[in-house]
């Protein structure tokens, strides 16, 4: 109890400063800061949480490890297949409204994995994941917060810029990480480059 009493001593001096020095209009700036940092400090050194000094969660920006940062459930080179085919859209598909990029459904896969290496256990796995009717769980490795609107048909179909302009020379890596950002600093610059529109709706205003 003693020292309850004592710490309400102790912030009934602080605030009794900081009440005089807001009375006061000869007293500076800097020695208002300093009365009011004085309060914060023994509020937080008294445990208490200062939910305002806290950065709020925004929505749509995720905390967790970043996806790419795990391994692929099965090892895919585009170097390889890109040899067969430079036309992304042979394997991914876009479905309508075009937002998105399909990811190549596994009976694709084995029109050719029936046979061409069919024995290995990264096919066999393919192989099982195909029979049982599931889509292979492939990590995500770009992505835009969810109040961002991004379309593949715009950008690729209509504005006709390569995949290469966002996601790097995929043909020459075996292994996909992100090489180009997903920043609206990035985003910006590339639609000033390209003459595209850069008003806050152009992104961030709900799309059909």
């Amino acid at each position: 109890m003693s020292h309850l009493r004592s710490r309400r001593r102790r912030s009934s001096r602080i605030i009794n400063v900081t009440v005089a020095h807001r009375s006061s209009p000869s007293r500076s700036f800097g020695s208002r800061r300093s009365a009011y940092l004085a309060v914060i400090i023994l509020f937080s050194s008294s445990g208490l949480v200062l939910t305002a000094f806290q950065e709020p969660s925004r929505p749509g920006v995720s905390t967790e490890e970043p996806e790419e940062t795990k391994p692929q459930p099965i090892p895919f080179s585009h170097k390889i297949h890109c040899l067969l085919s430079q036309d992304c859209l042979v394997c991914h598909d876009m479905p309508s409204p075009g937002s998105s990029m399909g990811y190549p459904p596994t009976d694709k896969c084995m029109e050719c994995h029936e046979t061409v290496k069919a024995d290995s256990a990264s096919i066999k796995k393919l192989a099982d994941y195909h029979n049982q009717n599931k889509p292979v769980p492939w990590v995500r490795i770009y992505r835009v917060p969810d109040y961002v609107y991004f379309s593949h048909k715009v950008h690729f179909k209509n504005a006709k810029i390569d995949c290469e302009v966002c996601h790097g020379p995929v043909a020459e890596r075996d292994v996909i990480t992100t090489e180009k950002p997903t920043t609206m600093t990035a985003c910006m610059d590339c639609h000033k480059e390209h003459g595209a529109p850069v008003r806050c709706n152009t992104c961030h205003n709900p799309h059909p």
